[in-house]
């Protein structure tokens, strides 16, 4: 589980029931690429690339990467001051 440092865009369970984080900054700055590749063709690749990195800029709320976890299963209870 990451910290508030390092959120996580998506999480999921790989064969063995192990959660795997994607990392909110290497998924921004995947599809900040990927969007000015495409882009290039027709001279906008500067905007496609800050369009990339802002698409999902509301995943750094801790309130999300906290749902985020609930919903997915990677989660403890003790983190949340509960019995």
């Amino acid at each position: 589980m990451s910290d508030e440092k390092n959120p996580a865009a998506h999480l999921r369970q790989d064969e063995s029931g192990q959660w795997i984080e994607h990392k909110l900054i290497e998924h921004l700055s995947g599809v900040a690429h990927q969007a000015a590749n495409f882009a290039s063709e027709f001279g906008n690749a500067d905007w496609a690339m800050a369009a990339g990195m802002l698409h999902d800029l509301g995943k750094f709320n801790p309130r999300w990467q906290k749902y985020l976890r609930k919903s997915n299963g990677d989660y403890l209870e003790k983190s949340d001051g509960q019995d």
